[in-house]
């Protein structure tokens, strides 16, 4: 069944994002297409994490995270495929609460870990927004058919 679901769910085109944090002193951060809204009141955001690869554990380890919306596909494609020791060393970014804001983004949110709910291989990752800036229009992307996408 889990070849359907990946089938499927390749045709569905995905928002994506770059979720960071710091966790042991380092920065750590991950592309994903499960960032959503939650809740207006209060103001939660979620994404999901695999459990599998112990993707959760600094999310799920650390008060808070970042999430970064960027459209510059090397970014993406760093926090997706480089090794994790070396995502930090490839792209800038700032410190703002003491977790990592990637330079290349369009738009973030700086939330603090509310909750974390795991169902089946993933965990899903609550945080309260405590605030957040848009600082220019984007070209977007989503994730399609196993590769990113503009859709302008």
């Amino acid at each position: 069944m889990s070849d359907v679901i990946r089938e499927v769910m390749r045709s569905f085109p995905l928002g994506v994002a770059v979720v960071t944090t710091t966790w042991n002193g380092k920065s750590v951060g991950m592309t994903v297409n499960t960032f959503n809204s939650l809740s207006l009141n209060p103001p939660l955001v979620m994404f999901a994490a695999d459990v599998t690869k112990g993707n959760d554990i600094p999310f799920r380890e650390s008060k808070g995270f970042i999430v970064n919306l960027t459209d510059d596909e090397e970014t993406l494609k760093t926090f997706a495929f480089s090794p994790v020791e070396e995502r930090f060393k490839l792209v800038e970014y700032r410190e703002v609460e003491g977790m990592p804001l990637l330079s290349k983004a369009y738009a973030y949110v700086v939330a603090a870990r509310r909750e974390v709910l795991e169902i089946g291989d993933h965990a899903i990752i609550v945080g309260e927004v405590k605030f957040g800036e848009r600082m220019r229009d984007p070209t977007p992307l989503v994730y399609y058919m196993r590769d990113f996408r503009r859709l302008c």
